[in-house]
């Protein structure tokens, strides 16, 4: 039974091969596509280019993410979306935020992931010029807007089975706040969540700054942690031994500095609900 709730082109091209055992032609597979398209098994996604992502029938109606996820193996949600799903934002994002790698990655994932599904038969497939595996413009999904960042590194994401998606792990969540505010419902938005559910998860926040976050990221959060969430902790000390003076150093990375100054985290404290009587 297909799991997902959606199937690509090339995952039928796939299936198709894998049932033949043999090599399989574009005129088979035209007319595999024909067939279950007149039972009404498949019906053509509308979002997408005309022939390279089906619906399933009988499956309930999916969640953008879903469809998102399916339709790019390597994307996941991210930002905003990801602060919905594990219950750290009041808001419910118009739009979703997915992050999938850099085009030069994603291109190499993709030929590993055909290597891995066609195995030696991978070269017949392609002389066939049977459906592969691309990347999917992601623009709007069932009506909703979709963000996508495309960057390398993008971090620690898991596998969801209900809904089918996958999702920034919590510590990346709160990393990524720091990182891109504006894509997490502001920097306001940022601190009041910190200031919320920092300290409940703290252990993960730290864990993922200390791995991955930059010293400019490593003094964000050290910052609210310490002065917003009134939080004491030898590792966020450590942070504070490393911070570098000088540069262009703010809490909120896209607003204007501002005359306010932390010394111990060397940061303009640009946001002015943290300076205001």
């Amino acid at each position: 039974m297909w799991a997902k709730p959606v199937v690509t082109g090339y995952e039928l091209g796939v299936l198709v091969a894998q049932v033949a055992g043999r090599p399989v032609s574009l005129a088979l597979y035209a007319e595999v596509v024909r067939t279950l398209s007149s039972f009404g098994l498949i019906a053509p996604a509308k979002e997408f280019k005309v022939g390279t992502v089906f619906h399933l029938f009988g499956r309930h109606k999916p969640l953008p993410m879903e469809v998102a996820c399916a339709v790019d193996p390597f994307a996941y949600v991210s930002h905003l979306s990801a602060m919905e799903y594990h219950g750290v934002t009041d808001r419910f994002p118009k739009m979703l935020y997915l992050s999938t790698p850099a085009d030069r990655e994603w291109k190499a994932q993709a030929a590993a992931r055909m290597d891995k599904d066609l195995k030696e038969g991978k070269g017949d497939y392609l002389a066939a010029k049977l459906p592969v595996l691309r990347f999917q413009k992601l623009e709007r999904i069932d009506g909703v807007r979709v963000e996508l960042v495309r960057r390398s590194h993008r971090g620690a994401f898991k596998a969801i089975k209900s809904p089918a998606i996958r999702v920034a792990v919590v510590g990346r969540t709160f990393l990524d706040m720091l990182r891109e505010p504006e894509l997490c419902g502001g920097m306001q938005h940022v601190i009041d969540t910190y200031r919320e559910y920092a300290v409940r998860y703290q252990r993960l926040v730290i864990d993922e700054l200390d791995q991955h976050g930059t010293l400019v990221e490593q003094a964000r959060a050290g910052y609210l942690l310490e002065t917003v969430c009134a939080l004491s902790n030898p590792r966020i000390d450590a942070w504070a031994l490393k911070v570098q003076r000088g540069g262009s150093r703010k809490l909120d990375p896209k607003a204007e500095y501002a005359p306010f100054f932390s010394e111990r985290w060397a940061l303009s404290i640009n946001v002015p609900s943290l300076y205001e009587p």
